[in-house]
């Protein structure tokens, strides 16, 4: 399956979810035996909120975009 995407946008923000999923795929393998699930958890506590601000901004900046263009 080869995924498309609308705009530059939509890449981006596949580009985040997979570098986080590596990210995380990397925590899991490093985390001590029988604490695999803390450490994800905790990896996702300091680092997902990260990835979802970044993908709130590419949706502001869309949506600003989207409004000049209308104004103009």
């Amino acid at each position: 399956m080869r995924l498309r995407f609308k705009d530059e946008q939509e890449r981006l923000v596949a580009e985040q979810a997979l570098l986080n999923y590596r990210e995380l795929k990397r925590v899991m393998k490093q985390a001590p035996h029988g604490q695999g699930m803390a450490v994800l958890e905790q990896a996702v506590r300091e680092r997902g909120f990260e990835q979802m601000r970044r993908t709130l901004s590419l949706l502001a900046s869309a949506h600003d975009q989207v409004g000049a263009q209308k104004k103009g």
